[in-house]
């Protein structure tokens, strides 16, 4: 077998700086193992499950590293990994290279007959530093990825911040005005209840939008975690209908084209909604003049797919990367004025993802868009 191209996965690193290390470490014992009479090869060999993969080699003489081996197959092998203890095989001499107290993989030298103590005790202490050399690189490795998740969070919190601030101060500002015209008795009692229906629309409006900006949190921070129970998708497709049809304007309309039998899955309901509600909200927000809003629904044996159509401003291909981006927002003449916080269809795509879908989308420019949401049955 030729030796495989230099590699040491989790804990260790795989960049160029272990990659040297590995190769001067495994020429150095070589070096040291070998005598006037013979040329003895060396091997680094990485732990992965029940299995040595061969990291790197040298090979005096044209011989061929060897490996993978199953662990458990090859007495040596199991004694060497398992006790941590150096080993004699019958061909091989084995150090175990120990990185934070277990065996993370062997250093390997040939032909072990007439190996002074001298030999053996400085093939030890290479293992030795190969393990703490690559134990110090995956804790600076660890402290590295840590440090870029703290500055990600970081600007995602400042992202967060600026949106909260630009988004809610619309709605909360209408609020405001109502509740002091009310309080006040400014309005007529004609009046008063399109103000308290106003109120309630731009309450849950920002309901809606600190919901979506946690929710982005938490998959950005921990992933989300799915709460799953059998449901009737169609009954899911309802309960967004239900959830967005009290927000519709009188130029807009809802069309259910569903089948009469139900469609059941394992899903996390409330999300599903969520990610239902989300893009309803984005047919109806790009469709500034109104029309229908389709939603169908059609299953077979293994896919259900739920499209969502609009006949508004459609998408702007060069715009299009933009679709499902955290933030990302379609900006033309024609959708300027239109607000969001640009999470809806990020955070839709994201929960249908974690349910193992996707969403898919066809649009043209001034023809309308529509969203498939496809989704395993099993």
């Amino acid at each position: 077998m030729s030796t495989p191209e230099p590699r040491w996965d989790d804990p260790l690193l795989e960049d160029n700086a272990s990659s040297a290390l590995f190769k001067e470490a495994v020429t150095l014992a070589s070096r040291v193992a070998s005598s006037e009479a013979r040329n003895r090869a060396a091997w680094l060999l990485q732990l992965r499950g029940e299995n040595l993969h061969c990291v790197t080699a040298s090979e005096p003489g044209g011989t061929q590293a060897r490996g993978p081996y199953r662990v458990p197959d090859h007495p040596s092998l199991d004694q060497a990994v398992t006790s941590g203890q150096v080993v004699e095989g019958p061909s091989e001499f084995l150090i175990p290279v120990q990185m934070e107290g277990r065996v993370a993989g062997l250093l390997v030298v040939g032909e072990p007959d007439g190996l002074d103590v001298a030999a053996r005790g400085s093939l030890m202490t290479i293992a030795n530093i190969v393990g703490f050399a690559v134990g110090q690189a995956a804790s600076v490795s660890d402290l590295q990825r840590e440090a870029e998740r703290s500055r990600r969070l970081e600007r995602v919190k400042s992202e967060f911040l600026n949106i909260a601030a630009h988004e809610l101060r619309s709605p909360l500002g209408i609020i405001r005005g109502y509740s002091s015209m009310l309080s006040e008795g400014m309005l007529p009692e004609a009046e008063r209840g399109v103000a308290l229906s106003r109120i309630a629309d731009k309450a849950e409006e920002m309901a809606r939008l600190i919901s979506e900006m946690l929710e982005t949190a938490r998959l950005e921070t921990d992933g989300l975690e799915l709460e799953l129970e059998p449901v009737d998708l169609l009954q899911v497709v309802h309960d967004a209908v239900n959830a967005l049809g009290p927000m519709l304007g009188a130029d807009h309309r809802f069309v259910l084209a569903v089948p009469p039998e139900s469609i059941g899955m394992v899903v996390d309901r409330r999300r599903l909604t969520t990610m239902l509600t989300n893009l309803l909200d984005n047919a109806v927000k790009y469709s500034p003049y109104g029309g229908e809003i389709e939603i169908g629904c059609e299953h077979d044996d293994r896919l259900a797919t739920i499209r969502v159509r609009d006949h508004g401003i459609g998408i702007n291909a060069e715009q299009s990367h933009l679709l499902f981006t955290r933030f990302g927002r379609l900006v033309t003449p024609e959708t300027s004025h239109i607000r969001g916080t640009g999470l809806g269809l990020y955070l839709a795509r994201e929960i249908a993802r974690v349910h193992g879908g996707d969403i898919l989308v066809s649009a043209t420019p001034g023809g309308g868009s529509t969203f498939a949401v496809e989704l395993p049955l099993v």
